[in-house]
């Protein structure tokens, strides 16, 4: 199954039968969990099966949720991390993953943010791990029948405000990419899920390197960098697919030094360089 049918098949679930995943699929999600790739390898973590969503209603209310609303599952994969620089690129980059994971076992699933009362959560859920409980992804069978049809482009963003060529606001036209063999993956990116739909990726292509930036207005820095983490994946999987090396390096002011050669808005901050 190539990447591309995989994402055309994502589909968030918020509500699930009251039926665990069978413990074959659980062995299937627990062998995966050990070979998972990381962003960033110098960020410890753990993962925590939970079981039994709805029992454990009012440890999770108020605590964690999608987008506001409590999402009570069988199962959920609960990732912990160390609180470093760029483990929210990470923490998104894996459990990302996970999602994907899910839909090629054609189980239902959905990304849980822990809001606040972290240490609570962990107290409540009997859990002893030395790492901040960041997010989690709830696993289960949809109580209604998913319906997995291709994911429309009516409201993806276009071509030309999505992907720059040299500077920002410097257009490319489709067939130039087609020529330089990255016209296919950088028009499936489009396709990347982000909080709200909000898509707030921008890339920009410099010889043998595409840099992600992310940004906009009224967009909390939090989920700036889940999406941009998402989007490093989906990035990194396609231009793969593609036959092309796709190696991060993520951006470090203090050691990358000046891009302003590329024109980049005050409200958008670069994320990395995928050199290809």
């Amino acid at each position: 199954m190539t990447f591309l049918s995989i994402i055309k098949k994502r589909k968030l679930v918020e509500e699930y039968e009251k039926k665990e995943p069978s413990s074959d699929e659980i062995k299937i999600f627990e062998e995966f969990l050990k070979e998972i790739k990381t962003l960033l390898e110098n960020i410890g973590i753990k993962f925590v099966f939970i079981e039994n969503g709805w029992g454990k209603e009012n440890i999770f209310k108020n605590r964690v949720s999608h987008m506001g609303n409590l999402i009570l599952a069988p199962s959920y994969i609960a990732l912990f991390s160390e609180i470093k620089e760029g483990y929210l690129l990470n923490t998104a980059y894996i459990l990302e993953q996970v999602i994907l994971k899910a839909v090629e076992l054609n189980i239902g699933s959905c990304w849980l943010l822990v809001e606040k009362d972290a240490d609570g959560l962990k107290r409540d859920l009997e859990i002893d791990v030395q790492k901040e409980l960041v997010a989690m992804i709830a696993l289960g069978y949809p109580k209604m029948h998913v319906h997995y049809t291709d994911r429309g482009e009516s409201s993806r963003i276009s071509m030309h405000d999505f992907i720059f060529k040299d500077e920002w606001g410097k257009t490319i036209c489709y067939e130039e990419l087609k020529t330089m063999g990255t016209g296919k993956a950088l028009h499936n990116l489009r396709l990347a899920p982000s909080w709200t739909n909000l898509q707030p990726w921008r890339l920009i292509i410099h010889n043998d390197q595409v840099i992600l930036t992310v940004g906009g207005k009224d967009i909390s820095r939090k989920y700036l960098l889940l999406d941009a983490g998402v989007m490093m994946l989906y990035m990194e999987k396609f231009f793969k697919e593609a036959s092309f090396s796709a190696r991060w390096s993520i951006y470090k002011e203090e050691l990358d030094g000046d891009f302003s050669e590329y024109s980049i808005p005050s409200e958008y901050r670069i994320i990395g360089t995928l050199h290809i």
